[in-house]
This record gives C-alpha cells, sequence and structure tokens, in this order.
C-alpha cells in the first residue's frame, strides 16, 4: 500500500512538471547548424508533419536562406532560424521572436537579395507581427551587441484589393509591379506541365497568391495563401510535381487559421505551427497579447536582460521601469508552491495510511490470538467448567505453559 502511494505521489509530481518541460525540445544542430549560435538552444516540441519531424521539415529551407542571406546582415541566421524554430522557454506560453528593431535591421541590409528571392515583401509581412521595445507590450529577442539605426519609414504592403486579388482571382497582372509581374509570370510557367494535368483547381490561385502575397485590405489586414489550400494543392499534385520534377513551396500548417475568402488568410501571428500546451485558445504573437513590459532576451546569456540602455542609445527613455521578469516568475513559483503542497500532503497521507495499516493488521492478529478455541493458548478441551480459567500444571494442560507464561491461571 505505502509503495503504491508512493508510486502514484511520483507520479503525479513528474506530470504536474511536465506541462512546461515537454513543451519545449534543444534544436538538432547537426541537421540545422546554421542555427548553432544563434543566441539559444530550444525551439517548440512541435508535432510531426506525415512522417518527418519538424526539424527534418523546414531544415532545407533553413539551410537554403540561412546561406543565401548569411553575406548580407550578421542577424540573417538569427532571423532566419527564429522565422522556422522560434525559441522556446518553459516561462513562457508562446515564442520569444525577435525585437522588431532587428526585423528591420534586416530588412534593411538584406533588401536586395530579399527582393531578388521574392520574399522581401513576406518578411515585411512578418516585421509587421513583432513588437518594437518603445511599444512596451511584450518580450523579444536581441542579438548581443545590437545597436538599432535611426528610424526608417515602414515598408508598405501591396493592396490586396487594387493588386493581389485582381492578378490571382481574375488574371489581370497590370497592377502588380514589374519585377513581381515577371517573377509570377515565370513561376507559373514552370508549373506549366503540372497546371495542363488538371489535379488541382486551385493550383494557380496558389501559385499566384504565393508571388504576390502577403498584401494588405482596407481595413489594414495582412492576408497571405491559406496553409490548408497549400496542403491541399500539394496533396492532390504530389505525383506531378514528382514526375516533372518541380520544386513547389512548402506548406508549414499552424492553427487557428482565419479565412479572409479566395484563399487567403489574416497574418495575425507568427506563422509556426506552435503547440498549444496550456489547453487553452492558441495565442497570437501579435504586440496587442502581451500587456507586460518587454524584457529584452540578450544572446549572452539567454536570461531577461532588461536593457535601460537601449533607449538611451536611440534618444528615447523607457517611462516605467520594465517588471516583466516577476511577471514571468509568478506562473513558475505558483506551480512550484502547488508542487510542494502535493508532495507534502502525499508523504504524510502515506505514513498515516501505513501506520493504520499496522494497527489494524495487529489488532486483527490479537482478535484471532483471543478467539475462542485458539491453539495458541489453550485448547477447548482444557478449558474449565465454568468456561473461563484454566489451571496450569495439570497434566492435561502440559505443553501450553510456555503460552500462558506459567502465571497460574490464563484468562479465557
Amino acid at each position: 500500500m505505502f509503495l503504491l502511494l508512493l508510486f502514484f505521489y511520483c507520479t503525479f509530481f513528474l506530470t504536474l512538471d511536465s506541462t512546461h518541460a515537454g513543451k519545449c525540445r534543444q534544436i538538432d544542430f547537426t541537421k540545422l547548424p546554421a542555427c548553432a549560435n544563434v543566441g539559444y538552444k530550444s525551439t517548440a516540441n512541435f508535432s510531426q508533419i506525415g512522417e518527418q519531424s519538424y526539424q527534418d521539415y523546414v531544415s532545407s529551407k533553413v539551410i537554403y536562406f540561412s546561406d543565401r542571406f548569411n553575406s548580407c546582415s550578421p542577424y540573417s541566421r538569427m532571423f532566419v532560424c527564429s522565422r522556422y524554430l522560434p525559441k522556446c522557454s518553459k516561462e513562457v506560453e508562446g515564442p520569444i521572436l525577435p525585437c522588431r528593431e532587428v526585423c528591420d535591421q534586416f530588412l534593411d541590409d538584406c533588401h536586395k537579395e530579399l527582393k531578388d528571392s521574392g520574399l522581401y515583401r513576406r518578411y515585411v509581412a512578418y516585421c509587421r507581427l513583432l513588437s518594437s521595445k518603445r511599444e512596451a507590450t511584450m518580450q523579444c529577442l536581441k542579438p548581443s551587441g545590437f545597436v538599432p539605426r535611426p528610424n526608417k519609414k515602414e515598408p508598405l504592403l501591396p493592396s490586396c484589393e487594387t493588386a493581389s486579388r485582381p492578378a490571382c482571382l481574375k488574371d489581370n497582372v497590370s497592377g502588380l509591379r514589374n519585377n513581381t509581374r515577371h517573377r509570377l509570370q515565370s513561376f507559373l510557367s514552370n508549373l506549366d506541365p503540372v497546371l495542363n494535368s488538371s489535379c488541382s483547381v486551385k493550383l494557380r490561385r496558389l501559385a499566384c497568391f504565393i508571388e504576390t502575397a502577403p498584401c494588405v485590405t482596407n481595413d489594414g489586414s495582412t492576408l497571405h495563401a491559406c496553409p490548408s489550400m497549400c496542403q491541399e494543392v500539394r496533396r492532390d499534385c504530389e505525383e506531378e510535381f514528382k514526375k516533372y520534377n518541380i520544386d513547389f513551396p512548402q506548406c508549414i500548417p499552424y492553427h487557428p487559421e482565419i479565412p479572409a475568402g479566395d484563399g487567403l488568410c489574416k497574418l495575425s501571428r507568427w506563422p509556426v505551427p506552435w503547440p498549444n500546451t496550456t489547453g487553452t485558445q492558441v495565442l497570437e504573437t501579435t504586440p496587442r497579447i502581451f500587456r507586460t513590459n518587454p524584457a529584452v532576451i540578450s544572446k549572452v546569456d539567454e536570461g531577461f536582460d532588461i536593457d535601460s540602455n537601449m533607449e538611451s542609445k536611440t534618444g528615447t527613455t523607457d517611462q516605467s521601469k520594465p517588471s516583466s521578469d516577476k511577471e514571468l516568475k509568478k506562473k513558475p513559483l505558483s506551480s512550484l508552491v502547488l508542487a510542494v503542497a502535493v508532495v507534502g500532503f502525499l508523504m504524510v497521507f502515506s505514513f498515516l495510511t501505513f501506520m493504520l495499516h499496522l494497527f489494524l493488521k495487529k489488532l486483527k492478529k490479537n482478535a484471532r490470538a483471543r478467539k475462542r478455541g485458539s491453539g495458541k493458548y489453550v485448547k477447548d478441551a482444557n478449558i474449565s467448567s465454568n468456561g473461563k480459567a484454566v489451571t496450569v500444571g495439570e497434566e492435561k494442560n502440559a505443553g501450553f505453559e510456555e503460552e500462558i507464561h506459567k502465571t497460574g491461571t490464563a484468562l479465557y
């Protein structure tokens, strides 16, 4: 009984902690060497995509883009790794993403390479999701020694209504910029064999949105091709892609999607399938979600480094002292107190149960020993006529002197 309760308590305690410990996983640097020195070692414990682990699934993209942009910015590897494998910490519910200033500087450093790859507007959209330290709304990650440059005008995204939607839904590319139009036409030309196979009626629309999205609506929302439509097209046309040796962009799923019609979804959170370990609604990693002051994560110690000097370097000052460390410690501290209380209760309960078990066992043993006719003391034949006592020394009672300690009379 005691061992069973001890096992139960150990299992409960380990399960209590696994909710936080199990949500993060170390990055496999043998497959992702580009992420080995970016300031963090753990990302989320993502679910598999098909038969592949998530890290295997995105490794080719991480390696390709980190090499592609490595020469244009010292922050390219950190940003590419954060794009696909954001930092995970058991003290924080969502991903720890780069600071807005880091993203803006990466865009500024690598704008030519990003435009040549057709990714500039996509990364502009990602930057729109990130918080700035001056906004004082959420924690973020910055490289060691990072000094932001003076503010520049925010890059603009194309209008969905006047450019992307007409181009993709009505095959009207006149509203697109020249480089976007040429890139789209080249992409569609490469897809001709698959398009002619009619494996999916959505392939042409998806290809168009991939090259022209993200875009913004009249209300300021950022739209991009829905991952679910991408997965559907890849599934329906997978054999055709292999047959004609066509490299089609990967589809990285995430939930929940926010459909905006025509195969477009609102880009309201970082586009990775971040696991929901709380059992509650998935957090959107937009600046509006976190209401605490920002904890800027330093590359040196991977701890929460409240950088009080950062604003003085840019000519601004904070109005209030950040207090996110205390905020972030509340949850693990309360979990620890609960765990200690549960362990203490189970230990006391186990001890009392064990002592009660011993007491009942002894009581039962004594009851059996005193039962009339028990052979430990006397037999029925040796009991006196009144049924209450037997005298020691008589021949018929030989052999029972030890049990009744030769006291002269044994009470029944």
